[in-house]
């Protein structure tokens, strides 16, 4: 028979939120395998190509699809015009490049002060941005500590019953005889020397 003790709800709660929380990280790890996986896919694929006279047609298409999925995926960061679907995967490198080009060009003409500057401004605001994070970790972390002390403040309190278990206490040192024998000893052979001397 499964007997329930009152803070057995808090116990429910406590567990339901560490399910929860390995389920998200099951989720998160699911995601990340599915695109190792798919990684190694394109690099497995890659070696079988460049590997003499083992690559077939289809495999090289699989390749091409996917690097064309990239070199869009760069296009539309990059330059970000709506006309990637009428381009072909060479011409979208082509305005990569001609992008890089001139975006190149135009850090060369940027005085060397105002670029240090921009760097400063990045990098303040990288260590900023970062701040914020643990500072909302922090804040995350104190609310999960707060509710927990709030679950166990609202918990039913268990009284003990019965008696409260204490240590014996030793008996007192008995002194033995055997200390006093050496005296008694001694002191009849002083008597000894006394009276029959």
């Amino acid at each position: 028979m499964l007997m329930r003790y009152p803070g057995d709800k808090v116990r429910e709660t406590e567990e339901d939120r560490e399910v929860s929380q390995l389920k998200q990280w099951i989720a998160a790890l699911m995601m990340s395998i599915a695109k190792e996986e798919e990684i190694a896919a394109e690099l497995e694929l890659k070696a079988r190509i460049f590997h003499f006279g083992e690559y077939k047609g289809d495999q090289e298409d699989k390749l091409l699809e996917s690097l064309t999925r990239k070199v869009l995926d760069v296009y539309r960061h990059c330059v970000g015009s709506q006309q990637e679907s009428s381009l072909g995967t060479v011409k979208m490198l082509a305005a990569i490049e001609r992008q890089l080009d001139e975006l190149l060009e135009n850090l060369e003409r940027v005085p060397q002060a105002r670029l240090e500057q921009a760097e400063k401004a990045k990098e303040k605001e990288r260590r900023l941005r970062l701040r914020e994070e643990q500072l909302k970790l922090q804040k995350q972390l104190q609310e999960e500590r707060l509710q927990r002390a709030q679950a166990r403040a609202q918990a039913e309190v268990k009284r003990k019953r019965g008696r409260r278990l204490v240590c014996r206490s030793r008996p007192p040192a008995l002194k033995s005889k055997e200390e006093s024998a050496p005296e008694l000893a001694v002191k009849g052979t002083w008597e000894q020397l006394f009276f029959f001397t």
